[in-house]
C-alpha cells in the first residue's frame, strides 16, 4: 500500500502519469491509500495520480464517487480562501497597511492544481506597526475572534474562514537561533517579498529563499510540539522544484548550519527525494547515510501522528479548561522533545519552555484585555 501510495503523490506532486505497472485489481488497497491521504492532508494530490491510471486499475464506483466528492469539498474551500484572501488584502491596503500572504494560498500556487492542494487557514503578516489596526478592520468587518490571542497573532473568523494577522511572522525557540530568525523576517518581509496574482487582484508572498527557509521553520516547530503531515514536505518541497535556480543556496545553509538545524533539514530533503521524487540536485545540500537515518526516522513520525499530530493513537485527549489543556501540551511536547532531540538539540531543549513563557503570556493578554 505505501508504495501505491508515494507513486500517485508523486504523480499529483509533479503532474506525471503514474507507474500503472505497480497496480493492479488485485494488490491496490484503495480504502487504506483514501485514509492514509487523509491523515497526511494530501488526498487531493493522490486524486490526481489516480486518475493518470486506466479506468480498469482505478477505484470501484462508490469508492471513487466518494472521493470525488472530497476533492469537490477542497476545490470550494480553496476558492472560498481565495475570494476571503483579496477582500482582506484590499481592506488593508486601503488603511495603508502592507500584508504579506504566508504559507497557505501562495504556496498551493506552485502546485500542478492549486485547487486541489488541502488548505487550513489565511496567515497574513502585518508586523508589530499596522497590527492593531488590521484587528480592528476585521472586527469591523464582522469577524469575531476564534481562539486565545498568542504573542504571535491573533486568529479571527469571518463568514467562516479562520484568519491569522500575524504581528511575528514565526520563531525559533533557541533564543540564539530566533535572533537569527527575527533578522532574517526583517530582511525579506515585506522588502523582497513577490507579487503573485490571486482572483486578479495582487498578493505579496515571501521570495523564494526566504520560503525555503521559512517553511521548514513552521514545520519543525509543529513537528516538536505534536507532528506534521506529509503535506508540509510537500509544500517545502514545491518551493525547492519551482524555484531552484532563484533560491540563495549559500545563504539556506547558513541560516540553518548557524541555528542548530541542518540536520533536522537535511532530514528533510531526503523524505523529499527518496520519497516525493524531488531531484536530489534541486537540495541546497548533498545527502548522505546519515540523512537517510534521520530521514525514514522522521517519515516513520510523520506516518504515525499525521497531519499537525491529530492522528496519533499514543495521545490520549485534551482535557477541558485552559490550564488542564496546556499542561496536557506542554507534557506532551516535553515528551516528543525528548526523544527527538537528535534532530535538533538546541530546538527540542528550548521548545517546552517557550510553550509555557506563551502559555503565560496568552493568559496575561487576554486579562488585560478581556473580550
Amino acid at each position: 500500500m505505501t508504495t501505491h501510495f508515494f507513486e500517485l503523490l508523486q504523480s499529483g506532486l509533479w503532474n506525471r502519469p503514474a507507474n500503472a505497472s505497480l497496480f493492479t485489481e488485485q494488490t491496490a488497497d484503495w480504502k487504506a491509500i483514501i485514509q492514509m491521504g487523509q491523515q497526511q492532508a494530501v488526498i487531493g494530490l493522490l486524486f490526481d495520480g489516480m486518475q493518470t491510471l486506466p479506468t480498469e486499475l482505478q477505484p470501484e464506483r462508490p469508492l471513487l464517487l466518494k472521493w470525488v466528492a472530497q476533492v469537490a469539498r477542497i476545490e470550494q474551500a480553496n476558492e472560498k480562501l481565495n475570494a476571503m484572501t483579496t477582500r482582506i488584502f484590499t481592506l488593508y491596503r486601503s488603511q495603508k497597511i502592507t500584508p504579506v500572504l504566508l504559507k497557505g494560498q501562495g504556496v498551493a500556487a506552485l502546485y500542478p492544481k492549486p485547487l486541489h492542494r488541502q488548505c487550513g487557514d489565511i496567515d497574513i503578516y502585518i508586523g508589530k506597526d499596522g497590527y492593531a489596526q488590521a484587528n480592528t478592520l476585521l472586527y469591523q468587518a464582522g469577524a469575531g475572534q476564534a481562539l486565545e490571542d498568542s504573542i504571535k497573532h491573533t486568529t479571527l473568523e469571518l463568514q467562516g474562514v479562520f484568519i491569522e494577522n500575524h504581528r511575528i511572522a514565526g520563531s525559533l525557540d533557541s533564543p540564539f537561533a530566533n535572533r537569527a530568525f527575527q533578522k532574517l523576517v526583517k530582511t525579506h518581509l515585506p522588502a523582497k517579498s513577490n507579487s503573485l496574482p490571486v482572483n486578479e487582484t495582487d498578493i505579496l508572498i515571501p521570495d523564494p529563499t526566504f520560503n525555503a527557509i521559512y517553511l521548514f521553520v513552521h514545520a519543525f516547530t509543529h513537528f516538536l510540539n505534536s507532528g506534521i503531515g506529509l503535506r508540509q514536505v510537500c509544500d517545502w518541497a514545491q518551493v525547492m522544484a519551482t524555484h531552484q535556480s532563484t533560491i540563495n543556496r549559500d545563504s539556506v545553509n547558513r541560516f540553518f548550519s548557524k541555528t542548530g538545524l541542518l540536520t533536522a533539514v537535511r532530514a528533510f530533503g531526503y523524505i523529499a527525494v527518496a520519497y516525493l521524487g524531488l531531484p536530489a540536485e534541486q537540495l541546497p545540500f548533498t545527502l548522505n547515510n546519515s540523512d537517510k537515518q534521520r530521514g525514514e526516522e522522521l517519515l516513520k513520525d510523520i506516518l504515525q501522528t499525521g497531519n499537525f499530530g491529530q492522528h496519533d493513537q499514543q495521545v490520549s485527549a485534551r482535557p477541558q479548561g485552559y490550564w488542564a489543556g496546556k499542561w496536557h501540551t506542554f507534557r506532551r511536547a516535553a515528551k516528543r522533545c525528548n526523544e527527538l532531540r537528535r534532530f535538533s538539540p538546541s530546538e527540542a531543549f528550548w521548545h517546552p519552555l517557550t510553550l509555557a513563557k506563551g502559555s503565560f503570556i496568552a493568559q496575561w493578554l487576554k486579562l488585560k484585555n478581556p473580550a
